[in-house]
C-alpha cells in the first residue's frame, strides 16, 4: 500500500456517475420528538441534506433549523472532522475506517434541548434493501464515548413532611367531658444528585453482527438548562474488502414542549445515506494539528480524541477604563 498522508476534502474526489442509494422510506414520527429532516418552519419541500450527483463522503451528514432563518430557535448540524480509511495495524493488514463526527446543539431564546439520540448504520452498498443476514457489512468494533459518562453534578436536598392527626371526644356520655388528640408527624429528608448524561454502545442485531454505532445525551434533569452545546463522536470500524459502505444517520431531539410546540410536526424525508469510499485519501481538520496513522488506527485513543462541551466561558469581558486625559489618536 502507498503510505502518504494528506487533508483533502471528502468533495474532492468524485465520479461522473451517481451513487444515489434508492430505497430509502420514511419513517413514521413521534410527536414527542423531532428528528434532523425537520425543516425550518413556514417553508415547503423536502428540507434535508442530499447527496449530489456522484458525491461521495459528503463532510455535512445534516443541518436543520427550525424558525425562520433570522429568528432561529433550534439549530442543529453534524460536520465530519475525520474521515480516514486504512488498516488496524501493519502486521495484520486488517482493513478500517476511522470516522470523527461533530454534533452541534444551539438553543434560542426560551428553547432548549432536553435530549438528543444519534444512530449510525453502516452497510455495503451492494447490500442496501436486503432483509437477509449480512456478512460483510463494516463492523463497529469501538466507539467513543463509551459507556455512560456524567458531567456538571449537581445536588438536591429534598424534605417530606407527613402529618397523621385523630381525636377522641367523649362528651354526652355519663363521664366528664374528656377530648383527647394524637398526632404524628413525620419528616424525611434526602439528597439527590443529578447531572448530564452522555451514553454510548455499540448494539448487535439478531444474528449478532455490529453494524451500528449508537448514542444519547441527556440535560441534568434538576437544572433543566438543556444538553451539551457539542458532542463530538468516533466510529473505529473494520472491513472485510474496499468496497463502498454507507453511513445511515439518525438524529433525534427532544425540545422543551412549552416552547414552540408546533415545530415538532413539520416532519420531512430523511437525510441521504453518506457514501463511503475506502480508496478516498483522508480528511482530517481536527484542531491543534492532529495527526493519524492511517496504517495503525488500532493506536489511536479514542477516549482522548471524543469531546463534550457544555458552553465556553470567555475571560477577557471585563476590562479597565482608560485612564483621565488620555489622548485620542485618530
Amino acid at each position: 500500500m502507498e503510505r502518504t498522508e494528506s487533508q483533502k476534502s471528502p468533495e474532492s474526489n468524485q465520479d461522473s456517475s451517481s451513487d444515489s442509494v434508492a430505497g430509502y422510506e420514511l419513517v413514521e414520527e413521534d410527536a414527542s420528538f423531532f428528528q434532523l429532516n425537520l425543516a425550518p418552519i413556514g417553508q415547503q419541500g423536502d428540507y434535508h441534506v442530499r447527496n449530489k450527483p456522484g458525491q461521495k463522503q459528503r463532510p455535512v451528514i445534516s443541518a436543520f433549523g427550525s424558525g425562520s432563518q433570522k429568528n432561529p430557535s433550534i439549530a442543529v448540524t453534524c460536520a465530519a472532522k475525520a474521515i480516514i480509511h486504512g488498516t488496524l495495524d501493519q502486521a495484520s493488514h486488517q482493513r478500517a475506517s476511522l470516522l470523527v463526527y461533530d454534533f452541534t446543539f444551539l438553543s434560542y431564546g426560551s428553547t432548549r434541548l432536553k435530549e438528543a439520540r444519534i444512530s449510525f448504520e453502516f452497510q455495503q452498498l451492494e447490500d442496501r434493501g436486503k432483509d437477509s443476514p449480512r456478512d460483510r457489512g463494516p463492523d463497529v468494533v469501538q466507539v467513543a464515548p463509551d459507556g455512560t459518562h456524567v458531567m456538571m453534578q449537581t445536588t438536591q436536598t429534598e424534605t417530606r413532611t407527613t402529618s397523621l392527626g385523630g381525636g377522641l371526644n367523649s362528651e354526652g356520655t355519663s363521664f366528664v367531658g374528656v377530648e383527647a388528640q394524637l398526632s404524628r408527624e413525620t419528616v424525611v429528608e434526602k439528597t439527590t444528585s443529578h447531572a448530564i448524561e452522555v451514553t454510548g454502545d455499540r448494539p448487535c442485531d439478531e444474528w449478532g453482527n455490529f453494524f451500528v454505532a449508537r448514542w444519547a445525551v441527556k440535560e441534568n434533569e434538576s437544572q433543566r438548562n438543556g444538553i451539551p452545546r457539542l458532542l463530538r463522536a468516533c466510529v473505529l470500524l473494520t472491513r472485510d474488502n474496499d468496497k463502498q459502505f454507507c453511513c445511515i444517520p439518525t438524529v433525534n431531539a427532544t425540545p422543551n414542549f412549552t416552547a414552540h410546540l408546533g415545530y415538532l410536526f413539520a416532519s420531512k424525508p430523511r437525510d441521504d445515506p453518506v457514501i463511503l469510499d475506502p480508496a478516498y485519501e483522508p480528511y482530517n481538520v481536527l484542531e491543534n494539528n492532529v495527526t493519524i496513522d492511517r496504517w495503525n488506527l488500532k493506536d489511536v485513543n479514542l477516549n482522548q480524541l471524543w469531546d463534550c462541551t457544555f458552553h465556553n466561558t470567555f475571560e477577557g469581558a471585563v476590562k479597565l477604563s482608560q485612564k483621565e486625559g488620555a489622548v485620542f489618536t485618530p
